[in-house]
């Protein structure tokens, strides 16, 4: 006949599920094992072109990438935001040249059958722009794309976009109340 080991008692009962699960809140708090190694690297950037507008004034004119963007092009929006009477608007846009290449530059439709000027400026980067309606009419009044201009990526990198010698105008001539500015930034991953 085989003895039979003692039944534990109280204090053999515990110590018996100390022996059982001592090991296993061990295994836990070492992480599980396996795999060991340092912290795991953040992914890598993707390949994009982001655009970080200002805050866009409550009257006047701010930038916004256009849902045409993709991973090499820039639709850069130029919008009136809740503007009133607006005639016309002339500008200098400085835009990062070191990763973006200007391609071309649209009317959008928010002055309706107004006129577009553009050329390149004295220097890189640098666009000089002048967009108005002609003769005997109304400005127009509310938010829209004054213009569109199109980028290419040429390279990766950070820049900012600005808007200096600007002014504008309403049916009246006169430079409307309140108006503002805004730009913003842009970064391009290749």
């Amino acid at each position: 006949m085989r003895p039979h080991p003692p039944s534990p008692g109280r204090g053999g009962a515990t110590a018996l599920l100390a022996t059982l699960v001592l090991p296993f809140l061990l295994l836990l708090a070492c992480g599980g094992g396996g795999g060991g190694g340092g912290p795991t690297e953040p992914p890598a950037p993707q390949p994009g072109i982001t655009v970080t507008p200002t805050t866009a004034p409550a009257n006047g004119i701010s930038i916004a990438a256009g849902a045409a963007t993709t991973r090499t092009t820039l639709i850069l929006e130029i919008r009136a935001n809740s503007v009133t009477d607006l005639y016309g608007v002339a500008f200098d846009l400085r835009y990062p040249s070191n990763v973006l290449q200007l391609v071309q530059a649209s009317s959008g439709t928010f002055l309706g059958n107004a006129t577009l000027q553009s050329a390149p400026g004295s220097g890189n980067g640098l666009l000089v722009v002048g967009l108005s309606k002609l003769g005997a009419a109304a400005g127009t009044s509310g938010s829209g794309v004054l213009m569109t201009l199109e980028f290419r990526a040429i390279a990766s990198g950070q820049g900012s976009f600005s808007f200096e010698q600007n002014s504008a105008i309403n049916s009246s001539g006169q430079a409307p109340t309140g108006f503002g500015w805004a730009a913003g930034t842009v970064q391009v991953t290749q």
